[in-house]
């Protein structure tokens, strides 16, 4: 049991490293303040509960109580804007607590095939694209003027936005990929495409 619980907290730090978001969320003055372990310690709470979802409806549920939770807990770093002024710590967004447990989900699921190859089997063909900024203009260019207004993840307010944003990889999948493509591939295949430009 220590041993499984080791490797998911491992996996999780390693998820939240590569989802290169770490530096977006303010440090906090101790460790117990710290976005990041807020982050890393509710990603324990809630990975064994969202793979443990019994449908698609129960799934959604859980990924959308996550986001909603990040929303009010976690807060921005305050950081330099591309003009020099500097941008104040704030409320993480939707879309920001999205991309967190999108990318977390992918590692440990669908890379790691965890808790068990037949759960991550099932849990893999709900799984969304961890969708980032490069992608987002992307899929806003594939869907034309006004399907999405927003620019950025820190823009993904609601679960709204950010299901339009995941019905917009789904079309872009069916006229565009192999039948069967899943999401969470079109991600690995659109990130690897759009950052060799």
């Amino acid at each position: 049991m220590k041993a499984e619980e080791a490797k998911r907290k491992n996996i999780i730090d390693m998820a939240f490293g590569f989802s290169a978001m770490t530096r977006l969320f303010k440090k906090g003055n101790t460790e117990e303040e710290s976005s990041k372990k807020k982050i890393v310690n509710k990603l324990n709470e809630v990975l064994p509960q969202i793979t443990s979802s019994k449908n698609e409806k129960e799934f959604v549920d859980f990924h959308d109580c996550f986001c909603r939770w990040f929303e009010q807990e976690v807060n921005t770093a305050e950081r330099k804007k591309r003009d020099g002024t500097k941008k104040p710590s704030g409320a993480a967004s939707y879309g920001h607590g999205a991309k967190v447990l999108d990318v977390a989900l992918k590692v440990y699921v669908y890379y790691c095939h965890l808790p068990d190859p037949k759960t991550a089997k099932r849990i893999t063909q709900w799984l969304n694209s961890a969708i980032d900024t490069k992608m987002m203009r992307h899929l806003k260019g594939l869907a034309g003027r006004g399907a999405v207004s927003a620019s950025s993840i820190e823009q993904v307010k609601n679960k709204d936005t950010y299901t339009k944003l995941q019905a917009l990889v789904r079309k872009d999948i069916e006229r565009n990929f192999p039948k069967r493509t899943l999401p969470v591939q079109w991600d690995d295949i659109e990130w690897r495409e759009l950052n060799k430009k």
